[in-house]
């Protein structure tokens, strides 16, 4: 037999590796979105912090997109990659800040959309309103149609840690608690716009201006 041979993989073990394979995306896909709906909810209850944070993860997981895709490499790489080429970054914030037009649409349009339910006699917090506005831009900037790099490189990475039945317990686990957490959060408690008060004031003026419009026609 000479050394250059190949010996073909059997049907079964392919088949087994591709299911294996299977399940590990599927369940950093599960991660990915849960990682995205803490941001979400963290976004709905403190909107100013929530969209920093988004805007800067999205721009940092761009970031490890590019640097992956000219750097392969495994997990390490995968998170701590881009803060060894400064261009890399630069990438990353060039590319979410093109994103971010698509994001002020629904910041601006889902807190008008919520106060039209009004017309329902459904009355909603103006300040929940623009929360959700935010909490809207968020995901856009992170998961929303049509922007798949940030979510793509989250599932990536995602993927090289779940190789092992333990890390996905544990991980499974941790972000469930974390994102119910952030959930409840967004639900049960009040929003806050601080340190931008001024900004506050002016959205919720706005939109309390909107709702008693839509009151008013709605008699």
């Amino acid at each position: 037999m000479t050394s250059d041979e190949t010996h073909p993989v059997p049907a079964p073990r392919r088949a087994d590796e591709d299911s294996a394979d299977a399940v590990i995306e599927g369940w950093s896909r599960l991660f990915a979105y849960l990682v995205v709906a803490m941001v979400v909810g963290f976004t709905a209850v403190l909107p100013f912090f929530g969209l920093l944070l988004a805007l800067a993860g999205a721009s940092y997981l761009r970031a490890g997109d590019v640097h992956w895709r000219r750097h392969r490499g495994g997990l390490l790489r995968s998170l701590a990659g881009p803060l060894t080429t400064p261009l890399d970054l630069v990438r990353g914030v060039a590319g979410t800040l093109v994103t971010v037009p698509y994001a002020a649409v629904f910041a601006v349009l889902v807190p008008f959309v919520v106060m039209l339910s009004a017309a329902l006699d459904v009355e909603v917090s103006p300040i929940v309103g623009a929360a959700w506005g935010a909490a809207a831009a968020a995901y856009v900037l992170l998961a929303a149609p049509g922007i798949r790099t940030p979510r793509r490189h989250l599932v990536r990475v995602f993927t090289m840690f779940a190789d092992d039945p333990r890390r996905i317990a544990v991980a499974g686990v941790l972000l469930c608690a974390l994102a119910l957490a952030a959930v409840a959060g967004a639900i049960a408690l009040q929003p806050s716009f601080g340190p931008m008060y001024e900004l506050e004031n002016s959205i919720v003026q706005e939109l309390s201006h909107f709702q008693h419009s839509v009151n008013r026609h709605a008699l």
